[in-house]
């Protein structure tokens, strides 16, 4: 009897992550869309595997991910859990691709017994990738979410620096108005007091 592989364990182990705003994401729907096929459903599954996996090495090569370090020390834990759980799920998805790819394997070299097996197990199987797709799901969009706070803050950050930096530039114009006006009245005052003393003293020299 021929030996098949064993179904992986779909549970992923990462740890629970901050909470994060729902984004609409296409992709999600569209690999939704490719798993609940009726047809060549391990061939579907595989290749969502391969491109899920394709997603995923994109997303940890991203330089935010490298330059960690770098950031903020607020948003470094959200980086690393993400660098985390991206790996995770990244590894996960290998797992599934080979067993599909060993499944598919055994199949064409004993068609009829797996395909009995197959139809003894369809249940379980099909519960194990709805488990799996929920979590991909879940953590995929809460990369793209926790990647779309972060620009948006360091946009905000950028924002308030250009504003700070524009309003210590007006402050300090207006300061060297202010002195400049006083100089210019304290000159003026000065001004009359000699007119005024010579006036005086011309007077004087008159009588």
């Amino acid at each position: 009897m021929t030996n098949y592989p064993n179904l992986p364990n779909s549970v992923l182990e990462i740890t629970e992550q901050p909470e994060v705003k729902e984004i609409t994401n296409e992709l999600l729907k569209q690999l939704q869309n490719a798993l609940k096929g009726n047809h060549l459903f391990t061939e579907q599954v595989e290749l969502s595997l391969k491109g899920i996996v394709r997603i995923l090495e994109v997303l940890l090569s991203l330089d935010f991910f490298k330059n960690a370090n770098e950031i903020d020390s607020s948003l470094r834990n959200s980086i690393e859990w993400l660098s985390n759980a991206g790996e995770s799920l990244k590894n996960k998805m290998k797992e599934y691709e080979g067993f599909f790819s060993e499944f598919n394997t055994s199949m064409h070299a004993n068609e009829q017994e797996v395909t009995a097996i197959l139809n003894a197990n369809t249940e379980n199987i099909k519960s194990e990738i709805k488990k799996l797709e929920n979590q991909l799901i879940e953590t995929t969009t809460k990369l793209l979410t926790s990647y779309q706070i972060f620009l948006n803050q360091a946009r905000d950050n950028a924002n308030n620096q250009i504003n700070a930096n524009k309003q210590e530039v007006l402050n300090n114009i207006t300061q060297e108005k202010n002195q400049a006006t006083s100089e210019i009245i304290e000159a003026k005052k000065t001004d009359h007091f000699i007119i005024k003393t010579l006036i005086f003293l011309r007077l004087n020299k008159a009588c």
